[in-house]
């Protein structure tokens, strides 16, 4: 241990803020609002694909870990060890997911792997969750998109991913599309029309095309 590091435990509880990205799009990090104030904390690799899936702004959780205050510079890093939710229960055990989908957990079969490789396929959105996004309507935005997935019977082929600052923070709310096309100033009005773009009715296409015939 270098003499300029000083290392120790901590455990935080707090409200999840979102994901946040610190080179490009690599989700590696959680928002955690406390008592406090806000915490930027490092997810280990073999949480991050579990919370992606379960784990929504708003939840009340506690994190626990270690962090390493440098001396020499006068940073602390925080980094997680475990994520709990209110009830202790780690995010990734099987009680936990029983918890969050309020089903009953079976053993582990293959069909199991077969569904969590095409959960992880699924096309996702990505929504700045940063303070000044959220200021101009970043989160009416993300319950619109939600609400408008439901609607649309799409929650199995698209997911709602925060993310931290896309770097245009005074043209939001920012969101990228799965194709990588980027939207600034997008009002909770125009998700619909978003979604008949990316993601095109293919009963309401047929019209279309049958019209023009």
């Amino acid at each position: 241990m270098s003499k300029y590091k000083q290392v120790s435990e901590f455990a935080l509880d707090g409200c999840f803020l979102g994901f946040a990205a610190k080179d490009g799009y690599k989700l590696k990090y959680l928002r955690l609002s406390t008592n406090a104030g806000e915490y930027c904390i490092k997810i280990p690799k073999d949480l991050r694909s579990t919370l992606y899936r379960t784990l929504q702004p708003g939840t009340q959780i506690q994190v626990l870990g270690y962090c390493e205050f440098c001396l020499k510079k006068g940073t602390t890093k925080f980094k997680a060890d475990q994520i709990r939710s209110v009830d202790g229960l780690p995010f990734g055990s099987t009680e936990q997911f029983s918890r969050v989908t309020g089903s009953e957990v079976k053993p582990i079969a293959p069909q199991k792997s077969e569904k969590s490789e095409k959960s992880a396929k699924k096309a996702a959105i990505m929504v700045c969750q940063k303070s000044d996004c959220c200021k101009r309507g970043g989160r009416a935005l993300v319950e619109a998109l939600r609400t408008e997935i439901d609607d649309r019977g799409l929650t199995d082929q698209v997911t709602i991913k925060p993310t931290g600052c896309m770097k245009q923070c005074k043209a939001g709310p920012n969101l990228v599309m799965p194709d990588k096309t980027r939207y600034s100033r997008i009002r909770s009005h125009e998700v619909p029309s978003l979604l008949d773009k990316h993601f095109p009715d293919p009963v309401s296409s047929s019209h279309s095309k049958e019209s023009g015939t």
